[in-house]
């Protein structure tokens, strides 16, 4: 039997109803995307002192900004925060996410190849030459492994997933949600593999109705991800980059 606020969205999975609409979800969209071009403006203005707080704790609060929709339109609608998905999930969950997680490495693997062929910068040398231009990787580690994960996936997991799937179904809801995830991130050659690690954390919060496997999950990859380039950049007289 399904409980009261649980629905079943098939493939023998049950996901809790949300008290907002496709519209407050829309909605939520838009409002991260004045907050992005505001920013941008404010880059485009204010470089000096943009990269002045780009050198410290000013990229945190750059990254809070994915907060702010979630909740304008909670106060707004008068929403707890526990329908975001704070629950309890299974280790289960972990081993499928974390199978999820290595396959989407093979795709990401793939596009890098594919762009290194045609002379293109990946993700990964974008973010290199970025850390080196900074007087203390510091900032960039901790906005990275630690608040991003928690930020972004409840925004993009526990709000827009959430939202989109009682509208939509849950498949529109993970393209939905992972595509503008990977926008939501301004780097065009980055698309492909952030859509792809959006898809397979949109599909463990499908499974586990929890935002924790989500994050777990997202902190791994980004926190062996920045291990890996702070690696590279200090063994770059032995290993070219």
């Amino acid at each position: 039997m399904i409980e009261e606020n649980q629905v079943s969205v098939g493939n023998g999975t049950k996901a809790y109803s949300v008290p907002w609409s496709a519209f407050d979800t829309w909605l939520g969209v838009g409002l991260l995307a004045l907050i992005n071009v505001g920013l941008l403006v404010g880059v485009f203005f204010f470089q000096k002192e943009a990269q002045q707080l780009a050198q410290g704790a000013g990229i945190v609060l750059a990254e809070l900004v994915y907060l702010l929709p979630v909740l304008i339109i909670f106060a707004w609608r008068h929403i707890p925060f526990k329908y975001l998905g704070f629950g309890k999930f299974d280790s289960m969950t972990m081993g499928m996410g974390c199978g999820l997680l290595i396959a989407s490495y093979v795709v990401i693997l793939l596009h890098n190849l594919l762009l290194m062929a045609l002379g293109m910068d990946t993700q990964g040398q974008s973010i290199l030459k970025a850390i080196a231009e900074l007087e203390s990787p510091v900032w960039l580690f901790l906005v990275s492994v630690v608040v991003a994960p928690l930020v972004e996936e409840i925004f993009f997991r526990g709000f827009l997933f959430q939202g989109f799937r009682q509208r939509y179904g849950w498949i529109p809801a993970i393209l939905l949600s992972s595509g503008i995830f990977a926008a939501a991130h301004l780097d065009p050659l980055s698309f492909i593999p952030t859509f792809v690690l959006g898809a397979a954390l949109a599909y463990v919060y499908h499974r586990s109705n929890s935002l924790w496997p989500a994050i777990i999950l997202h902190f791994l990859n980004n926190g062996f991800a920045m291990c890996a380039l702070l690696a590279a950049i200090q063994l770059q007289d032995v290993i070219p980059v």
